[in-house]
């Protein structure tokens, strides 16, 4: 059939399927998880990746307007995903005791057992206002099986079909102004094979609203997911607000780091000597990025942005020595002016050894560790 565009509030939304079939799913949808005839299944709309937020697909449950999310809350949900600290989602207010529920659809090319969630937990522009605020305490992880049956898109999200996973873990978080990772420690392979029994159920998925849509193909595709789901239980009050506040959440192929208040962008980076690495600035030159006096700095890569280096180097003590010599790594942040290595396996799990840039897309920077691709932000 061709495909048919229907208006969904001020959306428009194409579908390949029937027009009547589109009007009933959309009313009873509404854009939100919606239950169908088995309560084990749900369906639930996320936004696409765009330019406003080329990292996941989510969807919150405070969000009103998917064409302009930013107008339902002036510290919309979007803000979790932008690569900044200084940025929030009010997710909810700890007076009342409420607060929205996220679902983050988790990066598909990571081999399950290596997830780690990492969460700024609070407002991370200054701790002034990280205690000012309130922030989340405990949180409770869900994970479910999601399955987007392809070419059922909007504009701007995408309908996956979603089923609960067993063992939900309840998380209690530290009252600390920076990032916390939390390595998934779920069954993998148990849940695996739950899902793998769960894509066969989505064949004949029996919601009456989607079994009406795919009249007109009788056997859709569907791509596998899995979706996590994050409720905040209890939180931390704040000193002055009631807002319950979350400044970012990233996975383990996103790498990120403060960008302090008065940086200044470096124009040349270089090495002085045997073991000082050095930049200059449109205002000054020659100002120290690393120094460390045990080793001989042989190679320095820099990103295009110059915001990033990798730092090849090898401990005095080996240099000299006749037999074969084995370079280290560093990943050095020229914003922060620091070597990242263990902040860097901590974030991603990844070690440094071999690290090298990799292309470079639309002004982001990507580097090529040990498992997959990871953005620097």
């Amino acid at each position: 059939m061709p495909i048919i565009k229907k208006p969904f509030g001020n959306c428009r939304i194409c579908w390949k399927h029937s027009p009547v079939s589109l009007i009933a799913l959309l009313l009873t949808s509404s854009y939100l998880l919606a239950g169908l005839n088995n309560a084990e299944w749900q369906e639930i709309f996320l936004m696409q990746r765009s330019s406003l937020n080329s990292y996941v697909q989510y969807m919150s449950e405070d969000m009103q307007d998917f064409f302009n999310p930013q107008n339902d809350n002036p510290y919309p949900p979007g803000n979790l995903f932008d690569g900044s600290f200084v940025t929030c989602w009010v997710a909810g207010s700890a007076k009342t005791d409420k607060s929205a529920a996220l679902y983050v659809l988790l990066p598909d090319f990571i081999t399950p057992d290596q997830y780690i969630l990492n969460i700024f937990a609070g407002y991370g522009k200054n701790r002034k206002l990280f205690y000012a605020n309130a922030r989340p305490k405990k949180i409770r992880l869900t994970l479910f099986a999601a399955f987007y049956p392809k070419g059922f898109s909007t504009e701007v999200a995408d309908l996956f079909l979603i089923k609960s996973l067993p063992n939900s873990r309840t998380i209690e978080l530290a009252d600390t102004f920076g990032v916390q990772s939390i390595p998934f420690q779920w069954d993998m392979k148990a849940l695996q094979a739950i899902r793998e029994e769960a894509s066969k159920q989505c064949a004949s998925f029996p919601g009456k609203n989607f079994k009406d849509l795919v009249a007109a193909n009788p056997a859709p595709s569907f791509t596998p997911y899995y979706l996590l789901k994050i409720d905040i239980l209890e939180s931390y009050a704040g000193k002055k607000y009631d807002d319950i506040c979350i400044s970012e959440i990233f996975f383990n192929n996103r790498f990120i780091t403060p960008r302090p208040a008065h940086y200044q962008q470096a124009t040349n980076i270089y090495i002085q000597g045997d073991n000082t690495l050095l930049m200059d600035t449109a205002d000054k030159k020659g100002m120290v990025v690393y120094e460390d006096t045990s080793s001989v700095f042989t190679l320095v890569e820099v990103a295009a942005n110059n915001q990033w280096a990798i730092l090849h180097y090898v401990p005095n003590e080996a240099v000299g020595e006749g037999s074969r010599i084995q370079e280290l790594y560093a990943l050095i942040d020229i914003k922060n002016r620091q070597m990242v290595n263990a902040k860097f396996k901590k974030y991603t799990g990844n070690n440094t050894m071999f690290i090298m840039f990799t292309e470079e897309e639309e002004g982001s920077v990507f580097i090529d560790a040990e498992n997959y691709p990871i953005e620097l932000k």
